[in-house]
């Protein structure tokens, strides 16, 4: 029977991994769906608090969101989860999609991605990095029967993260790793660290856009957390989002026009708020709100997911007017270090100036004809695309309009 046929409360698999060495063997299981997922709550809660690397990705309300909203049919999602004895190690939730490497069609393992999913990693405990974990779950993919692949895809990994700096250090045989973006944040330990990095024209532009602003009326913040204020918020925020280029007669692209990814906010909303881990803050102008970011905290990081704003005034610069006022309320919060803005928005550098580091994807090919071949194919794309993005960045810095930016 092949595996999209079997129904969504088939019991999980369970496969041997190759042992360590003088130790237990590491136990792969193989589960699929929101029964596994809420079979794994325990462990993944556990998994996740132990972690010294805590981010909204790694913790259960996100996973859930993402299954409930953002999978048509969440049992095309598996859960891989590792164990050693009695504990769980690692799990790895894994689409089976069938992508274009170079020329060749290749069957991929992959960790979810979409365009509202932007950061992925495994949930592994950080003294479970070895070979013999990669090569349990290997062996576990394998012995799923009727889901031949070709490579395990992990899309979307911070540089800093645990996968990611294993992979660097001790990268499986048959692995390729390729940088793909920057993800971007601000230290929040002071204000005058932040506003020392600051682009000082901008700067200045920034202190007259608020001045003029303020000249229209009444300019307050509201930071909404929790009860009938974050929902006030919550509603307001979509609307401006939908009021401007990704509205209805602009990309169509905005959260109210889509019952899936409103769906995936209220839900993140509802269950970070049950923790004050959801924040909203807007910026109102006469009591109306002209700008809006959508945030979620995990540890000491505070997360701006979405921005949204007014572009009637878009020459005031309402968007950099909040996310300042933003940075200064992290600064003043001993339980934020850190705010991120997630991925490297074009708008961020040569104004903010903010921090960052690299966001890679990472290959894992199987030694066979095909495998050898999207290895080949990907490395050839990599050396090629240096050239070319060279050139592009030499034309940019000649041409600068040529690549023009929407800021907030």
């Amino acid at each position: 029977m092949e595996p999209s046929s079997i129904p969504g409360n088939t019991p999980a698999l369970e496969y041997g991994g190759l042992p360590q060495r003088g130790c237990l063997p590491i136990q792969a299981r193989v589960g699929r769906g929101i029964a596994e997922l809420m079979q794994l709550e325990p462990h993944w809660r556990l998994l996740a608090g132990q972690s010294r690397q805590s981010r909204f990705l790694h913790t259960f309300e996100w996973q859930q969101a993402y299954l409930h909203n953002l999978e048509r049919d969440s049992n095309s999602v598996y859960y891989v989860s590792c164990r050693h004895g009695d504990r769980v190690i690692a799990i790895f939730p894994l689409r089976r999609k069938r992508r274009r490497v170079g020329r060749i069609l290749l069957w991929l393992w992959e960790l979810p991605s979409h365009p509202h999913l932007v950061l992925g990693e495994p949930l592994v405990a950080p003294e479970a990095l070895s070979h013999d974990l990669f090569r349990a779950l290997i062996r576990a993919l394998d012995q799923i029967p009727g889901q031949p692949w070709d490579a395990l895809h992990l899309p979307n990994l911070l540089g800093d993260s645990l996968v990611m700096r294993f992979l660097q250090a001790h990268s499986p045989p048959w692995t390729h790793l390729e940088v793909t973006g920057r993800s971007m944040y601000f230290n929040c330990s002071q204000l005058e660290d932040v506003v020392s990095q600051m682009n000082p024209g901008f700067r200045r532009n920034l202190q007259r856009q608020e001045r003029k602003l303020a000249r229209q009326g009444q300019v307050t913040q509201e930071l909404a957390r929790e009860g009938a204020q974050l929902e006030r918020a919550f509603e307001d925020f979509l609307g401006l989002e939908c009021s401007g280029w990704k509205g209805a007669q602009g990309k169509a692209s905005a959260i109210c026009l889509h019952p899936h990814l409103r769906g995936f906010y209220e839900e993140l909303k509802a269950r970070f708020s049950a923790t004050g881990n959801c924040l909203i803050p807007l910026l109102r102008l006469n009591g109306a709100a002209i700008a809006g970011q959508f945030c979620l905290q995990e540890g000491d990081t505070l997360y701006i997911h979405k921005i949204a704003y007014d572009e009637v005034w878009h020459a005031e610069g309402p968007g950099h007017q909040l996310l300042y006022r933003l940075i200064e309320y992290c600064c003043q919060q001993p339980g934020i270090r850190q705010l991120s803005l997630v991925t490297g928005p074009a708008w961020a550098p040569g104004r903010w100036n903010p921090d960052s580091q690299p966001i890679w994807e990472a290959y894992v090919f199987r030694p066979s004809l095909r495998g050898l071949g999207g290895m080949l194919m990907r490395r050839f794309k990599q050396h090629l695309g240096q050239p070319a993005q060279s050139c592009w960045q030499k034309f940019q810095q000649q041409w600068p309009g040529s690549s023009p930016r929407r800021t907030p």
